[in-house]
């Protein structure tokens, strides 16, 4: 959203004012998101409608906001109010209406997220196909794509579960790594696993 009226920004549908706004009589009301002229609303004047004075406030921090700061300018006023927060996202409404469920996972940690141990299964098959036009790069990569196994797929969920109960031990790194690969058939770090490991690290 734009700190004034208009210019380019994006629709936003007309929303009402949660009863955890800091100005009781706003509370519940319909707020329209444009102007009497078809225009869209900026930031200033959605929180002077919803009671917040934001003389002097910029519209956005750059590059970003400060973790600990809920005020620090319009956007993230905003962004704290719980209509603005419990917004489902374009992508996440998208993906349930064509029935399916949408999990945000880590982006951090590729060993925690599944789909990255998928991603290297595609890219290996792919890459082992020659492809002399674009077309043909196409096909391929719907083709591999489309080619991992049901079970294969469970593996790498299984695989990541145990790396999250080898965390939550907690082993780190190398010693966690260890671990996974010690234990192939559930979704934990096996008992002996971490003897194995105890030993290694205290030696008798």
């Amino acid at each position: 959203m734009n700190k004034s009226n208009g210019g380019k920004q994006r629709c936003q549908k007309d929303t009402i004012i949660p009863n955890t706004n800091p100005s009781p009589e706003f509370r519940g009301k319909v707020q329209k998101m444009t102007t009497e002229t078809g225009e869209q609303k900026g930031l200033q004047q959605t929180l002077e409608e919803r009671g917040f004075n934001v003389n002097r406030k910029r519209a956005k921090c750059a590059p970003v906001c400060p973790w600990e700061n809920d005020d620090c300018c319009m956007a993230r006023i905003l962004s704290k109010q719980d209509d603005f927060t419990n917004q489902v996202s374009m992508l996440e409404t998208l993906i349930k209406e064509a029935g399916h469920e949408c999990i945000f996972l880590p982006k951090f940690h590729s060993e925690l997220n599944p789909i990255e141990m998928y991603w290297g299964w595609v890219k290996y098959r792919y890459r082992q196909v020659q492809k002399k036009i674009f077309e043909d790069a196409k096909q391929a990569a719907r083709a591999a794509l489309n080619s991992c196994p049901v079970d294969v797929i469970r593996r790498f969920i299984n695989r990541s579960w145990r790396f999250m109960d080898a965390y939550r031990v907690p082993l780190s790194g190398k010693a966690a790594a260890w671990a996974v690969r010690k234990q192939k058939g559930h979704r934990t770090i096996s008992q002996s696993a971490m003897m194995h490991l105890d030993a290694i690290v205290h030696p008798t």
